[in-house]
């Protein structure tokens, strides 16, 4: 399996990928995905530009985090803190920010909030996974989903403990429809990462897709508990809960 991985290395760095790369790493953000898979003959879903830098509105100050105000001094998103310069620094920001994801009412900068905790997903993977991952998102983006998966087993086998390799790979095996799969992906990801947002919506989009209503309400749920402003997270939610309801399940 190891050698499989290095295998793709090889070809990564004859191809001249390495540091081509490295300018990509902004552009291929974990990818949203959609209520469905895409049909085989159609392109593939453009990766999702980072929200436009934008000055923050006031808010009311939160014991011992930064305040709205020294937030409009940092990147957007970042509410004042500094990048991080280690993975130590980087888990404590992360739990900063989620903590202001689940409390924040304003959808804008709860959207800058959400693009910086994906950046620092990336933070921990290094740029030899993240390189797979970038060029398996390269294919699926071209809807080549089949020359995509093989980089993502690459990516997962040299970091088993990094949730962004299993994240994405189950993006792509969702978009081959191999559902199961693409569920058993997502259980490793939040497993090591239980506020991943973008894990929680795959999850509960597959399991409402297979008819498993009352796993993907719980998973709706949980979603809007890390991040309540995500993207069509409630009306899914809410629709979905009426179903259920209407159903007498």
């Amino acid at each position: 399996m190891i050698l499989r991985a290095r295998f793709f290395l090889v070809l990564l760095a004859l191809a001249g990928g390495l540091p081509a790369a490295r300018a990509d790493d902004e552009l291929l953000k974990t990818q949203p995905f959609p209520a469905e898979p895409a049909p085989p003959p159609g392109p593939g879903p453009s990766t999702p530009s980072p929200p436009k830098a934008a000055k923050p509105p006031p808010v009311a100050p939160s014991p011992g985090a930064p305040t709205a105000n020294a937030a409009q001094k940092g990147e957007p998103g970042m509410m004042g803190m500094p990048w991080p310069k280690s993975p130590e620094e980087a888990a404590k920001t992360l739990n900063n920010l989620y903590a202001f994801l689940g409390t924040i009412d304003d959808h804008r900068q709860a959207g800058e909030i959400g693009a910086a905790i994906e950046r620092l997903w990336r933070y921990s993977g290094g740029d030899t996974v993240n390189l797979l991952i970038d060029r398996g998102e390269m294919f699926s983006a071209r809807n080549e989903n089949k020359k995509a998966l093989p980089f993502l087993d690459a990516a997962v086998e040299l970091a088993p403990d990094y949730a962004e390799a299993w994240s994405h790979r189950a993006y792509i095996e969702y978009r081959l429809e191999n559902y199961q799969a693409a569920l058993g992906d997502l259980r490793r990801a939040l497993a090591l990462e239980p506020n991943h947002f973008r894990a929680l919506d795959a999850t509960a989009k597959i399991l409402t897709l297979i008819g498993e209503k009352k796993a993907a309400l719980k998973a709706y749920n949980q979603l809007l508990k890390v991040h309540p402003n995500i993207e069509g997270g409630e009306t899914s939610r809410d629709a979905l809960k009426k179903e259920i309801e209407g159903q007498g399940i």
